[in-house]
């Protein structure tokens, strides 16, 4: 009996983790969203606009699932210019009125840049801690650090 459990539980950890890569990789998608330790991660399979950039974030504020959040840009270029950074950071702070922590995730060092002149933006006068790494795992456990301080 307890290794049918453990059968199921590992089932459905594998179609938490193998559902978005499968969709990837047969049905294309801009990005996609997972849940990881109480983390939003969205991960972009091509360079979002802006106008996609806050149909996320207006998805993320409706859902109230903004709190702990990671943007995975390592598979895309991005190249946003200062103003769309500018405008996608102000957009955000109108939209996240509690407390979050947002994790980008650039490799690349122009969009480590540019999404650290988006930690400056995001900054002025908001609720957001916002923090850039070059990995996903330096991303998630910075951003598993941070649960503490949203409260109960």
């Amino acid at each position: 009996m307890g290794g049918e459990i453990a059968h199921d539980v590992i089932g459905q950890v594998l179609k938490v983790y193998l559902r978005p890569l499968m969709r990837e990789q047969f049905v294309p998608e801009k990005h996609i969203f997972e849940y990881i330790e109480k983390i939003t991660v969205i991960r972009f399979a091509e360079e979002p606009t802006v106008a996609d950039t806050k149909e996320i974030i207006d998805i993320l504020a409706k859902n109230e699932s903004y709190h702990l959040r990671l943007w995975d840009m390592s598979r895309i270029q991005f190249d946003f210019t200062m103003d769309e950074i500018r405008a996608i950071a102000k957009y955000g702070k109108s939209r996240f009125p509690e407390k979050n922590f947002f994790a980008a995730v650039a490799p690349e060092d122009l969009a480590f840049g540019k999404l650290r002149a988006f930690e400056v933006y995001r900054a002025e006068e908001g609720h957001s801690d916002v923090r850039v790494f070059r990995t996903e795992s330096e991303a998630i456990e910075w951003l598993s650090l941070q649960h503490k301080y949203l409260g109960p």
